[in-house]
């Protein structure tokens, strides 16, 4: 079984999200809103003034493997996105 949640970023804020899951699949992250999104691994290197960051650009669907060992973005840690302004992040793990 897997999980689907969207979730809203206001507009300069950071939100934290848990991207880690217990089985192997899938995992497709979509920015279904009209600007940017920077993600990172640390709170203040997505914010204003942060420099070390990944853009997911406005429509564009990633998709990554999902492993709780091998090669996952993000195993054991949160992931950190930033808007620039309101914008729904779409997050769905296939298993």
């Amino acid at each position: 079984m897997g999980r689907i949640f969207r979730t809203t970023i206001s507009e300069n804020t950071t939100t934290e999200i848990d991207l880690s899951y217990p089985t192997p699949g899938k995992l497709f992250i979509r920015n279904a809103g009209s600007q940017g999104v920077r993600v990172g691994y640390d709170p203040l290197d997505v914010g204003s003034t942060g420099v070390n960051y990944f853009t997911i650009d406005a429509g564009v669907v990633y998709q990554l493997d999902m492993s709780p060992n091998v090669g996952y973005v993000a195993q054991k840690q949160l992931m950190y996105f930033h808007a620039v302004a309101d914008t729904v992040m779409e997050f769905w793990f296939a298993n």
